[in-house]
């Protein structure tokens, strides 16, 4: 979830520019210049997060998902009609380019907001649950850092980045909030044992069922990373 804006200002720390609207921000840097990198991508989250659409840079806050499949062997978990804010309050902690690796590493700390439906059925931590409704999950400190390994093509005699893989890791650094309306419907009993497990241990009920909300925010941010990558040409995103 992520993760989104993680990705997001890598790119703003590197762009410079000068024909689109929002690149006033943006002050050109070396890779070795991590200053400079974290000072633009502080100014630039929430410019990129907002939109350029002369870029092909679509509104990443909110994010909305018609359905996520987070399901696994023991469990059954999917998110329906999902909407994820937040994004663009995240806090930069880290902007690193290692042109050595041909890699990005970015880190943010994010307040995250997910709302939508669910349907689960299955096993969570060491308890048996089912239901369907309403999902609200409030990550209150999202610490999440994301590496983008990058190439080079050509096209048109220019000279392009682009995205080829990621990879994340994520920390959740205070207790986040966590609410599935619905759960046990028919059993009062089974209901509150369910509901008194995720308001007691709700970070390790979404390190175990949220990887693939992560994975499906990231990728919709590097998505218009590279849209963007597509526009402008490498010798006016960095200066080395």
């Amino acid at each position: 979830m992520v993760p989104l804006l993680l990705l997001v200002s890598s790119v703003v720390g590197l762009i410079s520019y000068t024909n689109a609207a929002s690149a006033s921000f943006v002050v050109p840097c070396h890779a070795a210049d991590e200053k400079c990198l974290l000072d633009n991508l502080e100014r630039g989250i929430k410019i990129f997060s907002n939109g350029i659409p002369e870029l092909g840079v679509e509104k990443l806050d909110p994010l909305h998902f018609k359905e996520v499949d987070s399901s696994s062997p023991s469990l059954k978990f999917i998110l329906r009609d999902l909407t994820v804010t937040g994004l663009q309050s995240c806090k930069p902690l880290k902007l690193k380019r290692d042109l050595s690796k041909s890699t990005i590493v970015i880190k943010l700390e994010c307040p995250v907001k997910l709302d939508g439906e669910y349907e689960l059925d299955g096993q969570v931590l060491v308890l048996k649950v089912g239901g369907n409704g309403k999902i609200h999950v409030f990550l209150k400190k999202l610490v999440i850092e994301v590496t983008l390994d990058m190439v080079k093509k050509q096209k048109n005699g220019e000279e392009y980045m682009k995205v080829k893989k990621f990879t994340h890791t994520y920390e959740l650094t205070e207790k986040s909030e966590l609410v599935f309306e619905g759960l046990f419907q028919k059993n009062k009993v089974l209901s509150e044992a369910a509901n008194d497990l995720i308001k007691n241990s709700p970070n390790e009920i979404v390190n175990e069922i949220g990887g693939k909300m992560f994975e499906v925010v990231i990728t919709e941010v590097v998505k218009n990373i590279n849209n963007m990558f597509s526009h402008v040409p490498h010798n006016q995103l960095a200066l080395d």
